[in-house]
């Protein structure tokens, strides 16, 4: 119980912390605002044409697929090192663990390429719709 109650004051803590940052910073920041604050800044170069008033959802659906696909991707390392070692392992003292990991692994995969055929079905990879 001593465990759970150490995470809970820390957290406490970084609460009590972060509230009194975000306060002070409420209470004595300067409020001074002025249009020219609002207006996007670009490495001090004038703005020449007034920005689209819209971006394109198409390229930020097409990002977070990528990086969710991605990460997803990256987990395949530490994973088939793990079932190396397992089987490894496995050969040493005569079990079987090892087709219990291949199956979690193959299962992960079946749901990776699942979710990418469906957001290739629903069109998200097609820029023009």
């Amino acid at each position: 119980m001593s465990d759970y109650a150490n995470i809970g004051i820390m957290l406490a803590v970084a609460a009590v912390i972060a509230g009194s940052i975000i306060g002070v910073s409420f209470l004595f920041g300067p409020r001074n605002p002025n249009p020219k604050k609002g207006q996007p800044y670009e490495c001090g170069i004038e703005e020449i044409a007034p920005m689209p008033s819209r971006v394109s959802i198409r390229f930020l659906q097409v990002a977070m697929l990528f990086l969710i696909f991605d990460v997803e991707a990256v987990a395949f390392y530490p994973l088939a090192t793990i079932l190396r070692e397992t089987a490894e392992l496995d050969a040493q003292l005569g079990t079987s663990n090892a087709l219990f990991l291949l199956a979690e692994f193959g299962t992960f995969f079946a749901l990776l390429v699942v979710g990418y055929l469906y957001v290739w079905k629903k069109g998200a990879f097609r820029w023009n719709s």
